[in-house]
């Protein structure tokens, strides 16, 4: 079994995307040619394919793996903070019946028996998928398979079963305590205005064993660029050949109340085109907005790069984690 996850499709299309899964098809975009079958364009040869069908098969040829008993989560379908969670049936099919978008002719057969509808940040949902369900670009994949069914079946019941009282212990624990880390965002926020934000974020990014340095604007990078820092990365198999450097530029904003200001958005955008980022991040104090995660819902989608957005209590969990030891001497 695989879960796969789509993101959202542009606004005009959700509601057309949501109705299909209703009538058991799952679908994607990346469609618009009527040369775009990928089961046409898997037998020809890269330098057979025109402009229109190398765009298409390489934004979408992913979904040819996609097989019976897989499952597929839609990212914002129906609606802005939802998911829809669907169970596959078959494999891959070209729909050639013209549509009123021209597009979304990619689709997979689902059970629509299966549709689990869901907030993203509904605690019922564990908090490894929770993770996932943050927007990674056009399509991504969930490897914590268990944890995902256990987060449907916990979805399905409308609670939380736990079979051991320790284990009811924990959870009720982690739940007050997931309550608690907006305080302590607050508190961060409060001792860290302005640059010295970016400087504890830049301490707690060089915890992270798979980072190999960080780069902060105020040393010597060009404000221009966009980015409060730079971090370079390993990623791969850590062998010879195989251990690759990857770039993400982060934006880091110590405001409080709600986040809707989208320039740290608009510079990212700049840092990532500027730097040739891999990934970019914005990390903010306030609470996120449906507007700026729309915003970087776009950007990400235009670059074709991932973009995470930590924000209000996020900001607490990702330095509890990764630089409990720069807040507490033990």
């Amino acid at each position: 079994m695989t879960i796969w996850v789509f993101n959202k499709p542009a606004d005009e299309a959700v509601e057309y995307v949501f109705e299909s899964l209703k009538k058991g098809y799952s679908r994607f975009g990346w469609s618009y040619t009527e040369k775009a079958d990928l089961n046409f364009l898997k037998n020809k040869q890269w330098n057979e394919m025109d402009e229109d069908e190398i765009d298409c098969w390489s934004k979408a040829n992913f979904l040819l793996q996609i097989e019976k008993d897989d499952w597929i989560v839609h990212i914002n379908v129906p609606e802005w903070g939802y998911c829809t969670a669907v169970k596959v049936l078959d494999g891959y099919s070209f729909d050639n019946y013209p549509n009123e978008l021209g597009d979304f002719k990619h689709r997979i057969k689902i059970d629509p028996k299966s549709i689990i509808i869901f907030n993203r940040d509904d605690n019922k949902i564990l908090p490894s998928i929770r993770r996932r369900l943050k927007l990674q670009g056009s399509h991504w994949r969930i490897f914590q398979e268990d944890d995902f069914l256990k987060s449907l079946e916990n979805l399905k019941a409308y609670k939380v079963k736990v079979e051991e009282k320790e284990s009811s212990h924990l959870y009720d624990f982690k739940n007050e305590l997931s309550d608690k880390l907006s305080n302590i965002t607050e508190l961060i926020q409060k001792h860290h205005p302005g640059n010295a934000l970016e400087k504890l974020i830049a301490n707690v990014f060089r915890k992270i064993p798979s980072v190999e340095e960080v780069i902060e604007n105020n040393l010597g990078w060009k404000s221009d660029h966009g980015a409060d820092l730079i971090v370079k990365y390993k990623y791969g198999l850590p062998i010879s050949n195989l251990e690759k450097e990857g770039v993400l530029v982060v934006q880091v904003k110590s405001n409080e109340g709600l986040q809707y200001d989208l320039n740290a958005v608009y510079q990212l955008q700049k840092a990532i085109e500027v730097l040739k980022a891999d990934m970019g991040m914005i990390v903010t104090t306030a609470e996120k907005t449906d507007e700026i995660e729309k915003e970087i819902d776009e950007i990400s989608k235009k670059l074709d790069k991932p973009i995470c957005l930590l924000a209000g209590k996020d900001v607490a969990s990702f330095i509890l984690k990764y630089g409990n030891d720069l807040i507490f001497d033990l």
